[in-house]
């Protein structure tokens, strides 16, 4: 074994019947970097993802290596709660590069931007609040030399200062994202537009108040294209690339502002329908004796996931807004640019 325990790459794919087997293209978005290929075994299809310190932006912007957290957590992250499940298979390391095998999920994660149903969300959200209603903190299942991403990398990895200053962030994406940090600043309200651009130049005031709040698992980067439903029930979460034991306002306020374009409620609905299934998914541990304190959402840690969206994902409802575009909830992105000024500006007067 090597690399902090893992395994040669040869040796995994060996294992799971995959020696010599011709490695194929598999198209994805390519965001951070990481190159992905496709494997057959029979009719059986599988995934390798290899990725490196140097080779991913997201890497190097959030801490993380030598050892990828996305390899450690494959390797040895703790078993999820159901109904949620990592679909990883084995982890490799061949030098400075990790391969992380998983079977190929096409057709099983939602796509990209694509409208899903409320039936389909509600279940992804009951699945969040098991996430984050898991009593992690007291349970010891968490690895004590875990590599969690950091607070602040996180919740300023896109924003407009994060893009504007020397750094993998604008070297990687800055070209494609500063255009829409320009859009928010032309339609956005003046009070939101100070509140962001102000974190934007210093995020500690909303480190202080996250910091404030209880923390558990988060995934980091739930994107509804991480996220799939399988035949059995079962909800499969990939791409722990950012995974963090911190508040869940982080998650939250990501999940909301990351998937504008897929989710058929407005924002204060899907807030409103996950506050309730993780009281839910709290009571129930509390009536089996497993919770003694954790994770909550109370209204400090809404104000602060309106605060984490906006900073991270500013620049999108400026560029939805200005382009005149219609959300999957059936709200125009104008009216959610409104929604979202005018909480931010509360939210900040109560948070910060």
């Amino acid at each position: 074994m090597k690399g902090g325990g893992f395994p040669p790459l040869a040796d995994v794919l060996r294992l799971n019947g995959l020696a010599g087997k011709r490695e194929h293209p598999f198209p994805n978005d390519g965001w951070s970097g990481a190159a992905m290929t496709l494997l057959h075994r029979g009719s059986e299809r599988f995934v390798l993802k290899r990725d490196s310190f140097k080779r991913d932006w997201i890497a190097q912007a959030t801490a993380d290596g030598p050892v990828l957290r996305e390899a450690w957590f494959a390797a040895h992250g703790p078993r999820l709660p159901a109904p949620l499940r990592a679909p990883y298979l084995g982890v490799g390391q061949d030098e400075a590069t990790f391969g992380i095998l998983m079977p190929d999920l096409t057709g099983v994660l939602f796509d990209w931007d694509a409208p899903i149903g409320v039936e389909q969300l509600e279940r992804v959200l009951g699945g969040l609040a098991e996430l984050h209603g898991y009593p992690w903190i007291i349970s010891g299942e968490l690895a004590e030399t875990a590599l969690w991403c950091p607070i602040r990398e996180r919740i300023s990895l896109i924003c407009r200062s994060s893009l504007e200053r020397p750094g993998p962030n604008r070297d990687a994406v800055a070209d494609r994202l500063l255009p829409g940090w320009d859009a928010w600043d032309r339609v956005a309200t003046t009070g939101a537009r100070d509140v962001i651009a102000a974190l934007s130049d210093d995020p500690q005031p909303l480190i202080d108040a996250l910091e404030a709040q209880p923390s558990t698992l988060i995934h980091g980067d739930l994107k509804l294209a991480n996220v799939g439903i399988e035949p059995d029930g079962s909800i499969v979460l990939v791409d722990w690339q950012m995974v963090m034991v911190a508040p869940v306002a982080i998650e939250l306020g990501w999940f909301l502002v990351s998937n504008v374009a897929s989710l058929p409620l407005p924002t204060a609905e899907v807030i409103d329908r996950y506050r309730s299934k993780l009281a839910y998914s709290i009571s129930e541990a509390e009536d089996d004796g497993r919770w003694v304190g954790g994770a909550e959402l109370d209204e400090d840690g809404v104000n602060a996931a309106i605060l984490v969206g906006l900073l991270l994902r500013g620049w999108r409802k400026g560029m939805d807004a200005e382009a005149g575009i219609t959300l999957g909830s059936g709200i125009s992105a104008r009216d959610d640019l409104a929604w979202w000024c005018d909480r931010a500006v509360e939210a900040a007067d109560r948070l910060l």
